[in-house]
C-alpha cells in the first residue's frame, strides 16, 4: 500500500491511496470499521522519519482501539509489515507499507528495501503528476561530498580534513543526511543514497 496521510479525522483519507495492493476483503473491512483513524502504525509514519517493522510497536503503549486493528490484520494473514514513512517538503506525510504472513529481512536486506520503498513512492508521484521540483536531489551538494566519501570508508575526521571543514560540521551534515534519508546510521544511509542515485559506488565523484 503507498498511501498519504492525511489528518485523522479525514473521511475521505482513501482519495491519498496511490497504489493498493491489500486484499480486497482487508481493505473493506478497514475502510468499514474506520481504522484509519486508530492505525499505529499510520499514528507512528505522521511524526517519525525513520521505516519501522509492525512488530517494532509496543502493544502495551497502544489503545485497545489500536490494538484492535492490529489483532484484525493478523485475522487476514497480516501478521508483520514494514512502514517506510515518507515526508516530502510542501506535501502532507505518506508512507509505503509491504506487509504479509512474516517478514524476513536480513540487517543487508532492509535498507535496500527501505530505499526500493521510497523510489517506489517517487515514481508513482512522478506518474500522477504529483511531484515536480521535489523530484531533484534529495540531498545538497555538501552533504552528498560527506556521504561519497563516507562511502569510499572514510570517517568524519578524514573528511573533515579532506572537506577543510571542521569535524562538527561534518557529523552535521550526515546527522542531516540520515534524517532525510529515513536511516538511523551512515551505513544505511550510504545503501539508500546509492539506489536513490544520490551518490556513485566505486568512484568518489558525485553523483547528479
Amino acid at each position: 500500500m503507498i498511501t498519504g496521510l492525511p489528518v485523522p479525522e479525514d473521511r475521505y483519507w482513501h482519495r491519498e491511496v496511490l497504489c493498493d495492493g491489500w486484499r480486497q476483503d482487508w481493505y473493506r473491512r478497514y475502510v468499514e470499521e474506520g481504522h484509519f483513524q486508530h492505525d499505529p502504525c499510520v499514528a507512528r509514519c505522521r511524526n517519525r522519519v525513520f521505516p519501522f517493522l509492525w512488530s517494532d510497536l509496543r502493544p502495551e503503549a497502544m489503545s485497545p482501539r489500536a490494538k484492535l486493528v492490529m489483532d484484525e490484520a493478523r485475522d487476514f494473514a497480516m501478521n508483520d509489515g514494514l512502514c517506510v514513512p515518507i515526508h516530502i517538503p510542501f506535501r502532507g506525510p505518506a508512507v509505503v507499507t509491504a506487509a504479509g504472513d512474516r517478514i524476513e529481512l536480513s540487517p543487508f536486506a532492509r535498507p535496500l528495501v527501505e530505499a526500493l520503498c521510497l523510489k517506489a513512492f517517487q515514481a508513482i508521484c512522478r506518474l500522477e503528476g504529483l511531484l515536480d521540483l521535489e523530484c531533484g536531489p534529495i540531498l545538497g551538494q555538501r552533504e552528498a561530498e560527506v556521504l561519497q566519501w563516507s562511502a569510499a570508508g572514510k570517517s568524519a575526521e578524514v573528511i573533515a580534513i579532506i572537506l577543510n571543514v571542521s569535524t562538527y560540521t561534518v557529523q552535521s551534515h550526515l546527522r542531516h543526511i540520515r534524517e532525510k534519508l529515513g536511516a538511523n546510521n551512515v551505513q544505511r544511509a550510504i545503501t539508500k543514497g546509492l539506489v536513490l542515485g544520490e551518490i556513485q559506488a566505486g568512484n568518489d565523484k558525485i553523483w547528479r
